[in-house]
Order: C-alpha cells, then sequence, then structure tokens
C-alpha cells in the first residue's frame, strides 16, 4: 500500500497529463504520464494506481497515432491490478493491433473486450473495429 500523499501526486501528475491529452497536446501528456510511471515504486505493477498511469500513457500514444508505443504501455497496464478485466484496455489493444495490421492479435484483443462488455465497449468508436469482430466471431 502506497502512502497517500504519493498516491496523491501520482494522481495529480495523472490528471495534469489528461489536462494536456483532452487538448491533443500528445507530448505534454506523455511527459506527464511518464513522471507519474515514475514515482510508483518498482515493482510497478502491483500497485493499483499503476492501471490508471499505464493505460492513460496508452491512451496518450494510442491516440497520436503511436501504435507500438501504445501497445506496450497497455501490455503494462495489463500487468497491474484490474488489468486483465479491464474491457477498455482489451478494446484500445485490438485497435492498436488492427491499425498496425496484426489482425489475429486485434481479434483477440476485441474478442476480449467484447466478451467482458459486449457492444457497449465499442459505442462511439470507429465501426471498422466491431464490423471486423464480426467477421472473427459470432457477434
Amino acid at each position: 500500500m502506497l502512502p497517500a500523499s504519493l498516491l496523491n501526486d501520482i494522481q495529480a501528475k495523472i490528471e495534469e497529463g489528461d489536462t494536456f491529452l483532452d487538448a491533443d497536446a500528445f507530448t505534454q501528456a506523455v511527459e506527464h504520464y511518464q513522471e507519474a510511471l515514475l514515482m510508483i515504486p518498482d515493482p510497478k505493477y502491483m500497485h493499483d494506481i499503476s492501471l490508471a498511469a499505464f493505460t492513460a500513457l496508452g491512451e496518450a500514444y494510442y491516440y497520436s497515432g503511436n501504435y507500438h508505443d501504445a501497445l506496450s504501455a497497455y501490455q503494462g497496464a495489463l500487468k497491474a491490478p484490474g488489468g486483465v478485466e479491464n474491457p477498455l484496455l482489451h478494446l484500445r489493444m485490438g485497435q492498436a493491433y488492427y491499425d498496425i495490421g496484426e489482425f489475429g492479435r486485434a481479434a483477440d484483443s476485441l474478442t476480449r473486450a467484447y466478451a467482458l462488455d459486449g457492444r457497449d465497449v465499442f459505442e462511439g468508436e470507429n465501426g471498422k473495429y466491431l464490423s471486423f469482430l464480426s467477421t472473427q466471431i459470432e457477434l
């Protein structure tokens, strides 16, 4: 268990990154998320806050089109408490795999997202991902 003051500092750094992410200032968002991750003691994957930090970093990379770095961050998030059962995480990984042409991995991740949250996780997303998934599994 991390001290409350450290958790607050990490959360504040993530929220600063979120402000930049919302403004499409991806480089600054990445910097803040990386700073948040540096504040988390090793092993990082043992702490609940790691899920938020790794996922946020993945989002900044994903929305900037840097899919390989996004996947690396999302894979870190998968190892954190709550990562495996997070449908958004699997959705984003599936989208990133799809966008780099790794369709087998895309199908696997998108299937996991669908299994965890059904069509709801795809709401508001580009329809190509759900259409692709419908060619891989019965929806």
